[in-house]
Parts: structure tokens; sequence; C-alpha cells
């Protein structure tokens, strides 16, 4: 589930194409399922991006704009991840690879499903997965060989 835009607008999208059943069909599936930027965010319950639009609600939590007052919104830009928990996306590669990133908003899930990290004036999801579902925050098409090598870990799983 790729994504570039704004939360609420994708939601109705997906919701006029009739896309939202497809989805959560293929998530119940048990089949591997990605997302990417505004893909990830969207597996959420809700978005401070637009409120009172209902995210897919594949995991339980919310979208936050992201606060860094020292540094500049959106996050755009390579940054290093910090690999803190388990994730076959990150099979066979350094523990703090380097991504390309473009967001403003981060996802804060209720439960314990990041599985990287990023330092954007503190600690800033950008990536979360459970079983068959994985999520990056960030745009591994645009991130050179680490990002080939998580695409490949995806196709493989």
């Amino acid at each position: 589930l790729p994504g570039v835009g704004a939360f609420g607008d994708c939601m109705n999208n997906l919701e006029q194409s009739g896309l939202i059943p497809a989805i959560k069909e293929v998530v119940n599936s048990g089949k591997p399922f990605l997302g990417i930027c505004l893909g990830l965010q969207l597996l959420f319950e809700e978005s401070e991006e637009s409120p009172g639009v209902k995210g897919l609600g594949i995991f339980r939590g919310k979208v936050q704009k992201i606060i860094a007052p020292d540094l500049k919104i959106p996050h755009m830009g390579w940054n290093s991840l910090n690999l803190n928990n388990s994730s076959y996306l990150f099979d066979d590669m350094d523990k703090n690879p380097y991504v390309y990133f473009v967001h403003s908003y981060q996802a804060v899930p209720i439960d314990n499903i990041i599985t990287a990290v990023t330092d954007y004036g503190g600690n800033v999801t950008a990536a979360v997965g459970k079983d068959n579902v994985q999520a990056v925050q960030f745009h591994p098409e645009k991130s050179s060989a680490v990002g080939m090598k998580i695409l490949t870990n995806f196709v493989n799983s």
C-alpha cells in the first residue's frame, strides 16, 4: 500500500474506489502486506492530519504531527534507522542503515509493534510490523541498496 498525499484524501479515495474491503481481505488472509509512507499511516485508526477521518484500523493507535521545534518539517532527506525489534524486512543488514524520508506525521502505536525508529528531534517511528503486515515510513524505492534489500526481503517473505 504505497502512498503520497493527505490521510483524509487517500482514505476517501480508497473508500470511493471500493478498495478498503480488498485491503482488509489481503491483510486477514495472512499474505504478506507492505505499507509505505502514507501507506503506513493509513493502517492506523486515525490521524491528526484529518480529524474525524477513520483509518483502516489494522493497527491500534494514531498518527500525530512530528514535534521537532529546532528542525524543519517535513522531515525530508536521509536519516539512519535504529532497528529495535525483529522484522524480516531488515534481515541481513547493518543495525543502523540510512534510508530516505519525506513526512510530517508519525505513527504512535498502542501496541508494541515498532520495528525501527529514527532520530528527528527525538525518536520517530520509522517502521512497524506484526505478523504478515509490515510498514515503513520512509521510501525504500528511494533508499538505494538498503531500500532494494528491504523490498527483496519483503518479496521473498
